[in-house]
């Protein structure tokens, strides 16, 4: 008998190359393009030419901005906690829709004429940022370059819109820092975002089915948690905003809001909860310190710190540690409140330390039982803080000066400081009770339909 051969290919074709050797590549870049472009939309709304709109409706803009990031972090919970329900190719779909329709809204703004309400246009940034950031965060869950590139890009981005200067009062951006931080993200980065995200939707269709993450049950107590933390800082800060609050009024608002971070805590699975602690820390003293002004130079230095702090912390992690280091930071803001203005080594400083804690809390994120969890502390960094309410009680809002963003000439005080490092050692104290109720040889297994790590 003669021997048979098949051929796989035709002689002279060449073969198509597998698209699933660069699964890696493009899941990481889709993740950290997309985490970039949400963080910047929820945290750095504003953008130079809507000033040209009137003062009116600017003001209702700024108004409405910490309602929006509620609502965007809300969303954000919400779209992870149905993407875990429907499973990962259902997550990468939801992301590359919600790309296209934030592409769509900034071409369609580009038009002065058709913005006639700023207060929409923020709204559907918020909610679209914040559907693609939930989204994608559970789409690149337990993806070995994938989930460091969504969490470094999601970090960075939200830490350079927490620290955007206030614009000049001649309309203009004044520096390279606040050309870079205002109107972000820039529209060629959500066009390049797009047929990034659609690279990865498209791989998933070519992975096999035994690959691909299955849906599973609704997670029910990380959006319960979400509800009680963002609902409560979004009402206690604007309450506390409108009225000339007392030292006793503070006090009862900040250990109300610890109560609550250690009640969200603790509906999240296993010890999840120890990040969401963590990032309602970091989030308060991160806002007390002084960040501007600051060279030009020192823009890439938020990104370079995230990095330097989330490799630290996958090597020498510890919840404990990242709490005190924010209430450590939170005394350096009490100390530096009156001299961030004179010298620029502190904005230096200050910025590079949050950045370099924000990375380390957040690098037990990667083996977290949930990607909800995950996305429940991100949303504590997406809506304005205690702190920032307590900046902001001179003028009555719930931001850094009257125009948002962080006024480099703007009164500073030392009380912001003092109060985070209370909240700090107040979330230390949430998490030994959580450590108490969730001792490490008593916790469940992993569930199924969370995602394991290994996928």
């Amino acid at each position: 008998m003669g021997a048979k051969f098949a051929l796989v290919q035709p002689v002279g074709v060449t073969a198509m190359p597998d698209i699933r050797r660069y699964t890696g590549v493009v899941e990481a870049t889709s993740a950290f393009l997309g985490a970039v472009i949400a963080g910047l939309l929820l945290m750095a709304p504003l953008d130079l030419a809507w000033a040209d709109q009137g003062p009116l409706k600017l003001d209702l803009l700024i108004l409405n901005m910490p309602r929006a990031a509620a609502a965007g972090a809300m969303f954000a919970v919400i779209a992870a906690a149905l993407a875990v329900a429907l499973g990962r190719r259902t997550a990468w779909i939801a992301a590359f829709g919600s790309a296209v329709i934030l592409l769509a809204d900034h071409v369609w703004s580009l038009n002065d004429a058709l913005t006639e309400s700023l207060v929409t246009v923020n709204y559907v940034d918020s909610i679209f940022g914040g559907i693609l950031l939930g989204a994608l965060a559970v789409a690149v869950f337990g993806r070995p370059i994938a989930t460091p590139a969504f969490l470094i890009g999601a970090l960075s981005s939200i830490l350079i819109g927490d620290l955007t200067s206030l614009p000049t009062s001649s309309g203009s951006a004044g520096s390279l820092v606040e050309w870079a931080a205002s109107g972000t993200p820039p529209l060629w980065m959500v066009a390049l975002a797009v047929p990034a995200l659609a690279a990865g939707a498209v791989i998933q269709r070519a992975e096999p089915k035994s690959e691909e993450a299955d849906g599973g049950d609704l997670p029910i107590g990380p959006i319960l948690s979400a509800l009680f933390l963002v609902g409560s800082t979004a009402v206690s800060t604007e309450w506390l905003v409108k009225r000339s609050a007392t030292p006793m009024e503070i006090t009862l608002v900040a250990a109300g809001m610890v109560a609550v971070a250690a009640l969200a805590a603790l509906l999240l699975p296993g010890r999840d909860g120890a990040v969401v602690l963590t990032a309602v820390a970091v989030a308060n003293s991160g806002s007390a310190i002084i960040a501007v002004p600051r060279p030009d130079w020192s823009a890439p230095l938020p990104l370079f710190a995230v990095v330097a702090g989330y490799y630290a912390g996958r090597k020498w992690g510890s919840p404990l540690i990242g709490l005190f280091g924010s209430a450590a930071l939170g005394v350096f803001a009490a100390f530096t409140a009156g001299l961030g203005r004179a010298d620029a080594i502190v904005p230096l400083l200050g910025i590079a330390a949050v950045g370099a804690l924000l990375g380390y809390c957040f690098a037990d994120a990667a083996d977290s039982r949930s990607a909800v969890s995950t996305v429940v502390a991100l949303a504590m960094l997406l809506v304005p803080c205690l702190v920032v309410a307590l900046r902001g009680s001179s003028f009555a809002r719930v931001a850094y000066s009257p125009r948002w963003y962080r006024d480099p000439t703007g009164v500073t005080s030392a009380v912001p400081g003092w109060v985070s490092v209370a909240i700090s050692l107040g979330c230390v104290a949430g998490l030994a009770l959580l450590y108490r109720l969730r001792p490490p040889g008593h916790l469940p297994k992993r569930p199924s339909t969370q995602f394991s790590a290994s996928v």
